[in-house]
């Protein structure tokens, strides 16, 4: 089974309110690197930094499904870290949204790993 350690960011000076995709790289690459429907994203690590205050969610799949990865309300340029004990486990083929303030730098760094289903 192969397995690909990968690491993702959302780097946005400006409204994250509507959703920003994460953009995954496989570690030490370059490239951007797209989930296949047959493919599970494991998070292991999360790192969010929002410069203006307020709620942040980090979803798999969408926040109608309510697969919240990390939520919660951070204080102007505040942020939280995550390390799970386990890895958080997205549904199959899907990647990661973050929803930060509607202004200034937000921030959503995560490590994990992909694997097939």
């Amino acid at each position: 089974m192969a397995e690909f350690n990968v690491h993702g960011e959302s780097i946005t000076d400006g409204n994250a309110s509507g959703g920003i995709a994460i953009t995954l790289y496989e570690n030490g690459g370059v490239e951007e690197r797209t989930l296949v429907a047959t493919e599970i994203l494991y998070i292991t690590d999360v790192q969010i930094m929002c410069e203006d205050g307020g709620d942040i969610w980090l979803v798999s799949d969408s926040k109608a499904a309510g697969r919240y990865v990390a939520h919660g309300a951070v204080d102007a340029k505040g942020g939280m870290v995550i390390n799970f004990r386990k890895p958080y486990v997205c549904p199959k083929g899907k990647g990661l949204k973050f929803y930060g303030a509607a202004a200034n730098l937000n921030v959503c760094l995560v490590e994990g790993f992909i694997r097939e289903a």
